[in-house]
């Protein structure tokens, strides 16, 4: 980039002392002396070879040539105003983070538990059911969900997806084979990426004379396991806190596999001027939702039933 050839301050002043056509104006505008303001713009002139106002007695008008420049000096200034502008808004604005729903509900509770902590004091979260892989870009932070995300190449992976049959601890008990889900309602989220039908497919088990319990939200099928209703096939890592905490149980049928798929992404902004305050909410984010290879959060060294 060239360089200006004179100093940023000098048309400064000759941008006030031309809006005003008074030099003590514009120094008590600058809080600068008027014989600074007057010394300033002599040197302006004599650094361009041209007289930039005319002195009329004690008044002062600007020449043809200090009236272009003017008016370029005053669109300069106003656009370089709306930069920085621009730029202290940008760090004033809350942090915005987007999230599947069953995330949002079960995981970012604690990671703005966290932020709060951290004096992160203005956080936004948007929770979409329906995907989008392009508007996550429109965010600081967003967890990016589904097998489209894995061809996105500028979003972090945070581990596989794990789905298993998982319930309540009490009707565990009742199953011993896959041949005993056919007692229980199955829960389903219609929502999902991974569904019944794949898992018995897997397992190569006929899907035939089973009971359904349908719901069209990750966060509804949650309760319902929780009191027993039936159950779940799901992300382990959208039940991370239920496993943790032993209030749902892997169903480990035997012979049974789980399902593991890349779906879950995490996307940071690279805007400069937006980096640094995000970096502490993204770590968080890894901290609380990375999954190690069975499911089970990484940052979790506890036991899952």
């Amino acid at each position: 980039m060239t360089r200006l050839s004179v100093p940023l301050s000098a048309l400064e002043i000759f941008a006030e002392a031309g809006q005003t056509c008074s030099f003590r104006v514009a120094a008590e505008n600058l809080a600068l002396s008027t014989s600074a303001v007057s010394q300033a713009v002599r040197k302006l002139e004599e650094r361009l070879a041209c007289p930039l106002f005319l002195r009329i007695g004690n008044g002062l008008k600007l020449t043809l040539e200090g009236e272009k420049l003017l008016k370029h000096v005053v669109k300069g200034f106003e656009e370089m105003r709306i930069g920085l502008q621009t730029l202290t808004e940008a760090r004033d604005m809350p942090i915005s983070i987007s999230s599947p729903p069953g995330l949002a509900s079960q995981l970012l509770p604690v990671v703005v538990q966290s932020l709060l902590a951290s004096k992160i004091r203005d956080i936004r979260i948007v929770a979409d059911e329906a995907p989008d892989f392009k508007r996550y870009r429109d965010f600081d932070v967003a967890i990016v969900y589904g097998e489209p995300a894995a061809k996105i190449h500028d979003l972090e992976p945070l581990g596989p997806d794990v789905f298993m049959p998982v319930c309540a601890p009490g009707l565990k008990a009742r199953l011993q084979t896959a041949a005993d889900l056919a007692d229980c309602a199955l829960i389903v989220n219609e929502t999902n990426a991974v569904t019944w039908t794949d898992w018995f497919q897997l397992n190569g088990i006929a899907a035939a004379n089973l009971n359904w319990l349908r719901f069209n939200r990750a966060s509804q099928i949650i309760p319902a396991a929780l009191s027993g209703f039936g159950i779940a096939l799901e992300s382990l890592r959208v039940l991370a806190p239920q496993l943790e905490s032993g209030e749902l149980v892997r169903c480990n049928l035997p012979g049974t596999r789980a399902i593991a798929r890349d779906l879950t992404f995490l996307h940071v902004t690279t805007r400069s001027d937006r980096v640094e305050k995000v970096a502490k909410v993204a770590e968080v984010i890894r901290t609380e939702c990375m999954t190690r290879a069975d499911g089970a959060r990484q940052a979790y060294t506890g036991r899952m039933a």
